[in-house]
């Protein structure tokens, strides 16, 4: 029996276990933010905060992360810790998120004396929180629709004030320390806008402004800002998505420090098949906000002009064809190369031309998408049609010029091929006060060829041929062609 006691006293004397105190930093405590954003609507957020740890077990509570982080991709890196475990705390402090954690229990409520505006006070239990609007048990029955309002008496402990991401780590050593966290949002992205000044006929001026919108739920304020250009895989799994998010590449992001030049968005780095630009200054980026920041300004950029008009004739029936006044397309030409003062990984994005008339009054002429453009590569943008420059043509006659053996088939019909002369003719007229160059390609089909052309021509592959053409100002003039095409026929008696 004394044993017994002896051993109880003794067990009651141990120390009690107990839980770590939770360590709260918010978004006060960074001292270095950075964020890479990618064009698909997803961002790398990497914060370091710096904390107060004691040694063995802590719990640090990471404030005001993104409403829209990934939680599977979340990361935390430390000198000499070990994370053991973490968890995302999106329950916020809000009128249907108290009152659901309080079902069940008593609060006081408040109601207006009409007569002397007095405050009138009760209690009652919830016992419905009803999306908001509770059903509440007083004393003298139930109300479902209470007039009046309610009084918490405090707020319940798993609720917070800001989206919070919390981590037990183990610590070696108590002290100061900077703790980095990193993980993936979705709600932020960003997308590049174009301006083309034209100068003269032969240069223009090209603008880049990055757009970058952030609805990711939290701001990121004097952050260092990188920009990911190209389509980034993405895997879909029950909603998550983890592109470029294991945990090793984000470790060695945590890292990385990118140079930066001293004017526009800096000079891009490749990075895995991609291009990366690192914004020259820090910038605040707030929730629900567009920014816009100059990227580019390339000054003095070589570029042609050309129409283009793929010919409605038809050459393989036994009808002649025709058309009437249609306008070319008009393309601008750019080489992204530096003889032509550009050579730059362009973004893909919306780019808009603009060029002044005879009155020096500066007008919008079109616009069109570019897609992500690696240096060296030809930018090709159709912004309308001419209206000055329009093409007729037609078909002028059909003649047969060879025909091979017949032969007979399964079916017992005669098979043979009939070698058919198209001769056509296309008249470019220009009423502007330009000349102008259009580029008119035939479609010819399988097995056939010009035989005779008034202009020089080429062949741009194996089904079809292309002219270049010099319209004169005020002026027209034509081009005439004929293609021979082989074609199966078919006879049965």
């Amino acid at each position: 029996m004394h044993r017994h006691l002896a051993l109880l006293l003794s067990v009651m004397a141990l120390p009690a276990v107990c839980r770590a105190a939770e360590i709260t930093v918010d978004e006060t405590k960074i001292n270095n933010l950075e964020i890479s954003i990618y064009n698909s609507n997803l961002a790398l957020v990497k914060d370091t905060r710096e904390v107060n740890l004691t040694k063995g077990e802590n719990i640090v509570a990471f404030e005001n992360v993104a409403t829209q982080i990934k939680p599977e991709s979340a990361l935390v890196i430390g000198k000499d810790i070990r994370v053991l475990e973490q968890n995302y705390d999106y329950n916020l402090i809000t009128t249907e998120n108290v009152i659901n954690e309080l079902v069940g229990q008593e609060v006081t409520t408040v109601t207006e004396n009409p007569t002397t505006g007095e405050n009138m006070f009760d209690h009652a239990k919830i016992i419905s929180a009803n999306y908001g609007a509770p059903v509440l048990e007083f004393s003298y029955g139930i109300e479902t629709r209470f007039p009046g309002r309610i009084v918490f008496g405090k707020l319940p402990e798993n609720l917070r004030g800001k989206p919070t991401l919390t981590a037990k780590i183990t610590n070696l050593e108590a002290g100061l320390k900077d703790l980095s966290l990193a993980y993936l949002t979705g709600g932020i992205s960003w997308k590049t806008n174009y301006v083309a000044k034209v100068s003269d006929k032969n240069t223009l001026d090209l603008t880049g402004w990055v757009t970058i919108n952030n609805q990711s739920g939290v701001d990121y304020r004097q952050a260092k800002v990188q920009l990911i250009a190209g389509n980034v895989n993405q895997v879909a799994d029950y909603g998550v998505v983890r592109p470029v998010a294991n945990r090793v590449m984000l470790a060695k992001s945590m890292g990385t420090d990118m140079a930066v030049a001293e004017s526009g968005a800096g000079m891009p780095q490749q990075l895995s098949g991609y291009h990366l630009y690192t914004l020259p200054q820090k910038t605040d980026i707030k929730d629900n906000q567009t920014k816009q920041i100059s990227m580019i300004e390339k000054n003095g950029v070589a570029y042609s002009k050309e129409g283009r008009l793929l010919s409605p004739l038809y050459l393989g029936g036994k009808y002649e064809t025709d058309f009437e006044k249609l306008h070319p397309d008009m393309y601008y030409i750019m080489n992204n190369d530096e003889s032509d003062n550009l050579g730059l990984p362009l973004p893909q994005g919306v780019i808009r031309f603009y060029e002044n008339d005879v009155n020096g009054g500066m007008q919008f002429i079109g616009e069109n998408n570019i897609n992500h453009t690696a240096k060296g590569e030809k930018i090709e943008l159709n912004l309308g049609k001419f209206f000055d420059v329009f093409v007729e043509g037609k078909v002028t006659a059909i003649t047969k010029v060879s025909e091979n053996e017949i032969k007979q088939t399964a079916n017992g019909c005669r098979r043979s091929t009939v070698v058919y002369r198209y001769d056509a003719e296309v008249v470019f007229q220009n009423g502007g006060a330009e000349p102008q160059e259009v580029l008119f390609t035939q479609n010819l089909g399988k097995d056939a060829k010009i035989v005779s052309e008034n202009m020089v021509g080429k062949a741009k592959d194996v089904d079809t041929h292309q002219w270049r053409i010099s319209v004169p100002v005020d002026g027209k003039i034509t081009l005439t062609y004929s293609a021979e095409v082989p074609m199966q026929e078919q006879l049965c008696d």
